[in-house]
This record gives structure tokens, sequence and C-alpha cells, in this order.
């Protein structure tokens, strides 16, 4: 079992999902996974899904997309655009699949830290809050 459990919560009749978890990294660590491209493939999506990074502009009215295929081979496109990108504080992005829309927002902000762990490896780093209000 993992130390820092993930939590989520779905509210009947909400089109929104909140995820939180804390992760042993700084705000900055956190920041910079979900910002840097080469970061962001290696944590986002399922375990063992392959990962396309296809656009990844992250900063406010920037625009991100990004496709995971499946085993059977599906891709599934999601895209969207940064609303919010404020250095190691917030970044709220919704995003839209062609299934239906889903939104995320995301304050990064530190749990612990270890000296034995700088970076933030292959995992998120961050701890999501509330959606955004559109």
């Amino acid at each position: 079992m993992s130390e820092n459990p993930t939590t989520i919560t779905a509210q009947p009749g909400s089109p929104f999902i909140e995820v939180v978890r804390d992760f042993d990294a700084t705000p900055a660590q956190l920041f910079r996974a979900y910002t840097d491209p080469e970061l962001v493939t290696r944590w986002l999506g399922p375990r063992g899904i392959e990962m396309r990074l296809i656009e990844h502009d992250a900063r406010p009215g920037g625009t991100y997309r990004y496709a995971h295929r499946d085993r059977e081979g599906d891709e599934h496109v999601f895209h969207g655009v940064f609303h919010t990108v404020t250095p190691d504080e917030r970044i709220t992005r919704p995003s839209s699949t062609t299934a239906r829309p889903m939104s995320s927002a995301s304050t990064p902000r530190r749990s612990r830290t270890s000296a034995d762990a700088p970076g933030c490896g292959p995992v998120p780093c961050s701890r999501p809050s509330r959606p955004a209000t559109p």
C-alpha cells in the first residue's frame, strides 16, 4: 500500500472528478512534472499504456493534445487549453475527448520532501484540487 494514497471523489450528476494525492516532492518539482513534456509522458495515463504527446504549450492560453494507445491498439485523444499556469502554485486545464469533456485543476502542494529523492521520478507530482468553475 502506498504511503500517499489517492482519494477520488465523483459526485452524482456532476461532470467533475476530484483526485487528491500528496507526493513526496516540492511545489517546484510538482510544477515541472506537469509542464516539462519529457516528464509528462512518463506519468500521465495508466501504467503500461503508450502515450504520445502531440503538443504541450504549458502557458495561459497554450494548448495541449496527447493520445493514449491501449493494448487493443485503439487511440484515445485528449486535448484542451491551459487556463491558469502559475509557477509552483496552480495549473488549470479543462480537458476534452471525443466522448465527453472532463476538467482538471491542479494545485501543487508540498507533502514531504526527501533528500534521497530530489527529482519527481516517473510519476505525477501534484495534489489536484477541485476543478475550476467554467
